[in-house]
């Protein structure tokens, strides 16, 4: 019989798709629908970053719970539960919320929950079981559905709202209609695993880490280092590079999540109209496509870490030139510097944790660095509101974030594939010091 298709490509679109309409349009697309809702509510600044940070952090603080599902019920029940979390969110946003604290709960109990569960962890470990060799490339690929989802949702959402006259309700309801088609997709298309359908990873033959490394040590390698062993958790955390690499949150994470919060008001400050703001937005997600792509053609040729580095400084461009960019012109170089730095950023983090660490600690591994993210992520907005009110602007706390994003930039450069010391190594060692005793 003739052997089937890889599955695994498929399936990577499948994951595309259930994350542009599920979790990159309320992710996103909140940038708009808050402003219109902090206008309804007559939410201050603070105010306004806190609905996006309580969404933020618990979208992202549940992490090892996430982990822990993946591990116990799967992939797609983890993804289909977190849709259903999320469409039951925005049902409730829509008819039932009229309160700033009944937003704030609802966003970060349900809609953020929800998130959490169906957002990019499930996948990212699905594409790391999927593949090895082309990894990079498909890690790439997956992180893509952020840029175009988000380009997609800030103008199209505006649209919606505007089209029913300002009412930002609107724009839950067509949220929750787009759960429901994540919902079948997920529920009818996701697969755990290559073994699973009887295949293997790429769609070619299985190798064992053992035969791999054989492999490695008979020739040169070349491209980006990709472990062939199976770390620990333990051994993971007590490695420098993880936490080297996890610092870089602090720069272009939470600098990017506190442009989501404020990166259109604070464009409407410099004189430009809603439409204009929620435009530039739109080209900062479209521009992290960019980025996304050029570490899918050199993710899987160029060692990560150098990528990454250049890639947080050019986010640390991006956020500079964003304090001025007063004229239509300088709506473009900043979004374009931002949004490509971002995208390959958060891409190269993603991949290069496998790539040192192996697939099968991944789920753990995001369960705990995640949380990190989060919480820098989910206070970033709150900071930025703080200093709006006052200092009655963002350009110190825009500088701060770049400074330390151009550090992180240096720091990554010493983030070196780490060596294992393996059991195996120690227990030899150990018996080697006893025959010379």
């Amino acid at each position: 019989m003739p052997n089937k298709s890889f599955y695994g490509w498929k399936l990577l679109l499948v994951f595309w798709a259930v994350i542009v309409l599920n979790f990159a349009f309320p992710t996103f697309g909140m940038s708009v629908v808050n402003t219109y809702m902090a206008g309804a509510m007559h939410l201050d600044r603070k105010e306004l970053g806190l609905a996006y940070s309580v969404f933020t952090l618990m979208g992202g603080l549940p992490s090892p719970i996430v982990g822990w599902s993946i591990n116990r019920f799967g992939i797609r029940l983890t993804m289909v539960a977190g849709i259903l979390l999320v469409g039951s969110g925005a049902v409730v946003m829509a008819a039932a919320v009229h309160t700033a604290l009944e937003a704030f709960l609802v966003l970060a109990l349900v809609v953020g929950f929800g998130a959490a569960l169906s957002g990019t962890m499930g996948p990212q470990v699905g594409v790391a079981r999927w593949f090895h060799a082309k990894r990079g490339r498909a890690m790439s690929l997956f992180f893509t559905c952020s840029g175009i989802g988000g380009f997609l949702a800030v103008p199209l959402l505006n649209g919606v709202i505007s089209r029913f006259g300002g009412d930002w309700r609107s724009a839950w309801w067509f949220m929750a209609a787009m759960s429901v088609v994540s919902l079948l997709l997920a529920a009818l298309f996701v697969r755990e695993s290559p073994e699973q359908m009887g295949q293997e990873p790429d769609g070619g033959a299985t190798e064992s880490a053992e035969s791999r490394a054989a492999a490695l040590e008979s020739k040169p390698t070349r491209g980006a280092f990709k472990t062939t062993e199976d770390w620990t958790l333990r051994e993971t955390l007590r490695s420098p590079v993880l936490w080297m690499l996890t610092i870089t949150y602090v720069g272009f994470f939470m600098g990017f999540f506190m442009y989501l919060a404020h990166g259109i008001i604070h464009l409407e400050g410099l004189g430009h109209s809603p439409a204009a703001a929620a435009q530039s937005l739109a080209l900062v997600m479209l521009a992290s496509v960019l980025g996304q792509f050029a570490v899918a053609t050199l993710g899987d040729r160029i060692e990560m870490r150098f990528i990454f580095a250049f890639a947080v400084a050019l986010f640390g461009v991006g956020i500079v030139l964003a304090t001025h960019a007063t004229s239509n012109f300088a709506l473009y170089p900043y979004a374009i510097c931002m949004g490509a730095g971002f995208g390959a950023s958060y891409t190269c983090l993603a991949t290069i944790q496998t790539n040192y660490f192996g697939p099968k600690v991944y789920p753990a591994l995001l369960g705990i660095t995640i949380p990190v993210g989060t919480i820098l992520g989910g206070v970033g907005p709150v900071i930025a509101g703080w200093f709006y009110d006052s200092y009655h602007s963002y350009t110190q706390i825009f500088f701060i974030v770049a400074a330390i994003c151009f550090a992180s930039a240096l720091l990554l450069l010493f983030a070196k594939p780490p060596i294992r010391r393996s059991a195996v190594a120690l227990q030899s060692r150990a018996a080697s010091q006893v025959t010379s005793s």
